[in-house]
Formats: structure tokens, C-alpha cells, sequence
């Protein structure tokens, strides 16, 4: 396949969206490992209210997500994007300026109502060539866990000389950079030409939910989503009360992170490997669920920490990278956007009512609790994946044509695209070939003989 690279507008595409997400979710992930513990000052403060702090944000998230990436098809992605980066550079001034737990509150409800992830993945898709779009969503994925990783060490340092308050200031002037960012960097380009099928959502949603697996995949992205902010209400005071103040926790997260690392990388590439992507994410469960377990023992020795930390996160991680990719294989390009959208909203709801829920029951149910509740999800959700089924085996292949006419490419690319087991068509200009990925499993070898000449990539 011709051009493998990134052409210089991809590539400043790439870049520019990258820290777009980079700089905003910089800004959210500084809150996870402090709020807990710096809003207990704020006037009005309890418990199930800090947790509805914390989980706002992802409720707004869920409702706003699909209606606004619609409308991103409506009017254009960079409204969208400008619109939605101004609503949460609000929201973090309303938390900034607010001195009760309902001002916090609403600030982050604001600030999840500035929903602009899937218009920006949208607009990724737009500005790079089929073939190109996976290294454009690995960077902006990279971004993700990037800025994450930074965040977790810049929060704790940070309260050392701000309050929580100071702290949504900064990321006030955070998401201002990203606007800056989407405004001037951002390259101008219309939507790419792609052929699709005219389906109506109906018949979307009837292909996506019929053997019920993204709902396996919407558990499992909702189960650790839950377990990561339920860890934060907790994991921060348990430092605390084993001897290490807030600025310290800086420090053991970047080990953590660091060690997590370590132990993902052997785990992902084992599953490429071996095609055991189904076993190695109920590991990264049983892993999780060790992690939640451990904490029982009541040991506050640092080694312990590091263990325990090093373990949680080297599931959540790799289910993290796992779980969305393993929905863009299972769905091809017309029904992608689908079941994104309803891996998303379960993300986002995860997370709310992982801190709204984790805040009201830690009063009643006490820590052992809370972590009985989060061993027994994750539990859950790795015996839920074994519903998966088989999961595609994907291949690039290429369709010589007798005739290079844009008619003759685009009745192809249509007629491809009826086939089972093909997920994507598309096709370079002059090349007179149509590109198809195909679950190796399904499509028929003799139906694509019908397209043409078929070439290994």
C-alpha cells in the first residue's frame, strides 16, 4: 500500500488534536488524586457530595457526548470544539470562584457539558486517510495516557502551593491553551469522501446490539472507570494515614506508573502474540480484583503501596487500551460510530457513578465495603467477557481493478462493503485499487475474487 507515512498536514493534524486532549485531560486528571482530600475544606462538604463532585463530570459527559457529536456533523467539527472548550473553561472558573460543595458541583457538571471527544475524534478522521487514521488515534491516544500520567505526579505537587480551588484555575488556563491550540494550529479542511451505506440508525443499532457484545465491552469500560475513581476516594486518605503526606503521594505515583508499565507491555504483547486478546483482558480483571484484595491485609509499609498501586493500574491500563480497539475490530467503519457511542456513554457513566455511588455508600458500607463492591464488578465483568465470542482476525488486502474510473472504485467499495466480514473500503486516488480490512474468519475468499485481483498488503 502506497504511502505509509504521515503527509505533513496529517502529521500537524495529529499533533495539534493530540494536545488538544492532552492539555484538557491534564487538567481533569489533577483532580483525581486530590479532591478527596483538599475539598473536605470546602463549606457544606460531605462524603456523598465529594463523590458527586467527583462523578459529575461523567454524567454530563454521558448525556452530551452523542447529541453534540451529531451536531458536529451538522455544523462543522470546529464549532463544536471552540463551543465546548469555552463551556468547560466556565465550568472550571465556577468551580475556581466557588467556596461550597455546590459550587464545586456545578463547575464540574459545566465542565462535562464541554463534550467535545467525539467531534474531535471525528475530526481526526476527517483531516487523515483511512489508512493513516490508526496512527492518528494512537497519538491522541498516547496524549491521553500521557497527560495522565503527569497528572497523577502535577496534582499532589501542586496542592502543595494551591488550593483545590487554585487548582481549577490552572486548569482553566489549561483548556485556554487547547482553544488557542484548536484555533490557530489545527489545520482547515472539509470532511474526507468516504462511500458508505445508507443505512438508518434502526438498522445501526439492530447490527450493533445483535449478538450483545458491545454490551460485554459497555460493562467492562464501565466497571474499571468505576474502580478508578472509587480508588481515588479512598487510595488518597489510606496514603495519608500510612504516613505519607499529600505532597509525597507525587512520588509514588510516578513509581507506580513507571513499574505498571513494566508489567503491561508483556501482557499486550503476549495478546498480539498469541491472539489471546479475550484471555489477557479477563487477566488484567483478576489483576485488578488481586490489587482490591491486598487492601484488606492493612499493611501501610511503602513496598506494599507500590505493589498494590503497580497492580491496579497495570489492568486498568491495559483495559483501557484494550476495550476501544477491541470495539473498532468488531464493528466496521458503518457502524463504528454506534457502538463508540455507546462504549462512550458507559465510560462516562462508570465514572459518575463510580464517585457519586463510592461517596454515598463509603458512610454506610465503610472502606471493606466499597472494595467487596469494586472486587465483586471486576470479577463480573471478566466472567462477562467470556461472552465475546471469537474475536476478529483482521487482515489488509487490496482489490485490483480492470478500471480506474471514480464509478467502477465506488461500486466496488459499496459492493465490498455488503460482504460479511469486511470492515472498511476505501481507495487512493489514480491507484485503481480499493483497500479493504477483513476479518479473516468470515470473509469469503471466492466473493472477493468476484471485486477483482486480490493482493496481500
Amino acid at each position: 500500500m502506497k504511502s505509509s507515512a504521515l503527509t505533513p498536514v496529517e502529521r500537524r493534524s495529529a499533533i495539534s488534536l493530540a494536545s488538544i486532549f492532552a492539555l484538557r485531560m491534564l487538567g481533569l486528571f489533577m483532580l483525581l488524586p486530590v479532591i478527596r482530600i483538599l475539598g473536605e475544606d470546602l463549606e457544606g462538604a460531605t462524603l456523598p457530595l465529594l463523590g458527586l463532585a467527583l462523578g459529575i463530570y461523567g454524567l454530563s459527559q454521558a448525556i452530551l457526548q452523542l447529541p453534540l457529536g451529531l451536531l458536529s456533523d451538522k455544523i462543522g467539527r470546529k464549532p463544536v470544539i471552540y463551543g465546548g472548550l469555552l463551556v468547560f473553561i466556565a465550568g472550571s472558573l465556577v468551580a475556581g470562584f466557588s467556596e461550597t460543595i455546590w459550587g464545586l458541583i456545578a463547575g464540574r457538571a459545566l465542565q462535562g457539558a464541554g463534550a467535545i471527544a467525539s467531534a474531535v475524534m471525528a475530526l481526526a478522521a476527517d483531516l487523515s486517510r483511512p489508512e493513516q487514521r490508526s496512527k492518528m488515534m494512537a497519538m491522541i491516544g498516547g496524549s491521553i495516557g500521557l497527560a495522565f500520567a503527569i497528572s497523577l505526579i502535577l496534582g499532589p505537587l501542586l496542592s502543595e502551593w494551591l488550593s483545590l480551588q487554585g487548582l481549577f484555575f490552572v486548569i482553566a488556563a489549561l483548556a485556554f491553551m487547547a482553544l488557542i491550540v484548536a484555533m490557530t494550529l489545527v489545520p482547515r479542511g472539509g470532511q474526507t469522501s468516504k462511500i458508505s451505506l445508507n443505512l438508518s440508525f434502526a438498522e445501526r443499532w439492530k447490527h450493533v446490539t445483535a449478538k450483545g457484545r458491545i454490551f460485554v465491552l459497555a460493562i467492562a469500560v464501565f466497571v474499571i472507570h468505576w474502580s478508578l475513581v472509587a480508588v481515588f476516594m479512598i487510595v488518597p486518605e489510606k496514603l495519608e494515614q500510612s504516613g505519607f503526606a499529600l505532597a509525597q503521594h507525587s512520588w509514588i505515583y510516578l513509581t507506580v506508573l513507571v513499574l505498571s508499565i513494566v508489567l503491561m507491555v508483556p501482557m499486550m504483547l503476549g495478546a498480539e502474540r498469541k491472539k489471546k486478546h479475550r484471555e489477557v483482558m479477563q487477566l488484567a480483571f483478576v489483576v485488578i480484583a488481586l490489587a482490591l484484595v491486598s487492601l484488606f491485609s492493612g499493611f501501610t509499609h511503602i513496598v506494599f503501596w507500590l505493589v498494590v498501586l503497580t497492580l491496579f493500574f497495570a489492568g486498568f491500563n491495559l483495559l483501557e487500551a484494550k476495550l476501544p480497539s477491541t470495539v473498532s475490530n468488531l464493528f466496521g467503519s458503518q457502524y463504528r460510530g454506534t457502538a463508540l457511542g455507546i462504549f462512550s456513554t458507559s465510560q462516562f457513566l462508570g465514572a459518575f457513578l463510580g464517585g457519586s455511588m463510592t461517596g454515598y455508600l463509603l458512610p454506610k458500607l465503610g472502606v471493606e465495603g466499597i472494595l467487596v463492591l469494586n472486587i465483586a464488578l471486576a470479577v463480573a465483568a471478566g466472567l462477562a467477557l467470556a461472552f465475546l465470542g471469537k474475536l476478529p482476525e483482521i487482515e489488509k488486502i487490496a482489490i485490483k481493478l480492470d478500471s480506474s474510473d471514480d464509478d467502477s472504485i465506488k461500486s466496488t467499495q459499496i459492493s465490498a462493503l455488503k460482504m460479511p466480514g469486511v470492515l472498511e473500503a476505501f481507495a487512493n486516488d489514480g491507484e485503481g485499487k480499493v483497500y479493504l480490512q477483513v476479518d479473516k474468519s468470515k470473509v469469503q475468499q471466492k466473493e472477493l475474487l468476484k471485486l477483482g485481483t486480490v493482493e496481500r498488503t
